[in-house]
């Protein structure tokens, strides 16, 4: 696969999450899977922005431009999902759907980490293996968000009760 498709392909998987994120969002009832799949929207939205950008700086320049920035805003997830009272929301109006949601996304992610590192492991150019080097990271971050989440839904008590959970329920 070329770098123009590649590049294509990684914009086109930014809004098809995107479009899942949110068609998800408004079938759930819970606040906190909702706050979660619309903060994922929102990223992955500012992911397919900033692909966009640099396919826009290949085509203009026909080359792989040398200022492109390896940094994006802080991945908010985390701090939306602080910002909720975890444990009067832990179940509530909570169902399968969306476990099997999160689940989906799990592997939605899972995939474009894997999607950034393969293209990453055939570039020549420096700049380019890091950016997809870097798109794979967020990806991955991501995933690792989802997993949190979907731990939390599944069983409440053994989320609050770790340990590297007791700063995020107010403890």
């Amino acid at each position: 696969m070329d770098r123009m498709s590649s590049i294509k392909l990684a914009i086109d998987n930014e809004y098809r999450e995107r479009d899942f994120y949110l068609k998800e969002a408004k079938r759930s009832k819970n606040p906190v899977v909702i706050r979660l799949l619309e903060t994922l929207a929102q990223e992955e939205l500012d992911h397919a922005n900033w692909i966009g950008e640099l396919h826009g700086k290949l085509v203009k320049d026909g080359a792989w431009p040398q200022d492109v920035s390896l940094q994006m805003k802080d991945t908010t997830l985390h701090a939306e999902l602080k910002k909720l009272d975890y444990r009067a929301e832990a179940t509530s109006r909570h169902d399968d759907s969306d476990v099997a949601c999160l689940k989906a996304a799990i592997d939605f992610e899972k995939d474009a980490a894997d999607f950034y590192t393969e293209i990453a492991g055939r570039c020549d150019n420096p700049q380019e293996q890091k950016f997809f080097s870097f798109l794979s990271k967020v990806e991955h971050d991501h995933m690792v968000s989802i997993k949190d989440s979907l731990a939390y839904l599944e069983d409440p008590e053994a989320w609050f009760e770790s340990s590297e959970h007791a700063g995020m329920d107010g403890a």
